[in-house]
């Protein structure tokens, strides 16, 4: 009788579970705005950033919108960040945007030097234009993993400016044990 009645429940798929809005605390918003990039620059489309010499992994999830909050599906959303410890090549990736506007990355906690904190800029690419943006991490989350190994090189963290450009929501995979990884969420608004 129990098979029976697994049998006859709903099954989510993926696509389900990204389109609910659950309703909750107002969404980490990210706002893009027009800038001039070189016309030669490229990207690598890929997801993983990741850097085998450690750091704190975390999954970062962007919804690219536009202002009128509707998804932007196809738009290629670029991201870099500084590694986890000392100066070094940055990190670079990106993604192309699902049809709900998601793209996906999966890299680490990214670094910070003394005048700038732990944040990752982000690049839009839509129709010819280029819109981008800073997002930067809670300043008590950067404290807690300055004690970790692979961030201990860096400066004592900074907190983020008093004009937020976007800080997004940041969750830890085990609330015991920073090193298991971070889910972080934000939305990436363009003006267009």
């Amino acid at each position: 009788m129990g098979h029976e009645e697994r049998a006859a429940a709903p099954v989510l798929n993926r696509r389900g579970i990204v389109t609910l809005d659950l309703p909750g605390q107002a969404p980490a918003i990210c706002r893009l705005s027009p800038v001039r990039a070189a016309p030669d620059r490229r990207f690598t489309v890929r997801r993983e950033l990741a850097p085998a010499t450690g750091g704190v992994l975390m999954m970062l999830r962007i919804r690219v919108l536009d202002a009128a909050g509707r998804p932007l599906p196809g738009a290629v959303l670029e991201i870099t960040h500084r590694p986890p410890s000392a100066p070094g090549e940055p990190l670079r990736g990106a993604q192309v945007t699902d049809p709900h506007g998601y793209a996906e990355f999966k890299t680490v906690f990214p670094g910070w030097d003394a005048e700038q904190p732990a944040g990752m800029d982000l690049l839009l690419h839509l129709a010819g234009a280029r819109d981008g943006g800073r997002l930067d991490f809670p300043g008590q989350l950067a404290v807690q993993i300055a004690a970790l190994p692979p961030y201990r090189r860096n400066p004592a963290p900074v907190p983020p400016p008093g004009p937020r450009a976007g800080i997004p929501q940041v969750v830890p995979r085990d609330r015991y044990d920073l090193s298991a990884g971070l889910l972080a969420t934000i939305n990436a608004v363009t003006g267009r």
